[in-house]
């Protein structure tokens, strides 16, 4: 299946595949009391996986970061984003770490990068 023309959408805002310059998508594993025994045998429990973003805006007009900006300047926000893994578009609730963006001119906005982090684990198990 080919990749769709949005790639995701934050907080209502979306983003086509030819906004976005970078989308790197990372399935974070998250263990707990993790420990090895004497011959190396791993024992822990296992919590889940958590989908995190790394993601690079092209340039965008204003309005469009205006909206994009808004939309992870909240404490926890809807990501709807393509699943490389299920090769379809899956929808969960993430918070964003720190982001950047530079103002080019009186139009146009650089690159918008930021980290999106997964609020709970997916359901892939």
């Amino acid at each position: 299946m080919p990749v769709p023309t949005t790639l995701i959408t934050i907080n209502g805002v979306s983003l086509a595949t030819s906004e976005v310059s970078s989308f790197k998508l990372t399935y974070n594993k998250l263990w707990k009391d993790a420990d090895r025994n004497m011959n190396g045998d791993v024992s822990a429990a296992f919590i889940g996986v958590f989908p995190n973003f790394d993601l690079t805006t092209g340039i965008l007009p204003i309005a469009k970061v205006e909206a994009l900006s808004a939309a992870i300047n909240t404490p926890y926000f809807s990501v709807t984003y393509w699943d490389t893994q299920t090769q379809s578009n899956k929808t969960a609730n993430y918070y964003a770490a720190d982001f950047d963006t530079t103002l080019i001119n009186n139009c146009l906005y650089g690159t918008i990068q930021v980290q999106l982090v997964a609020v709970s684990k997916a359901n892939y198990i």
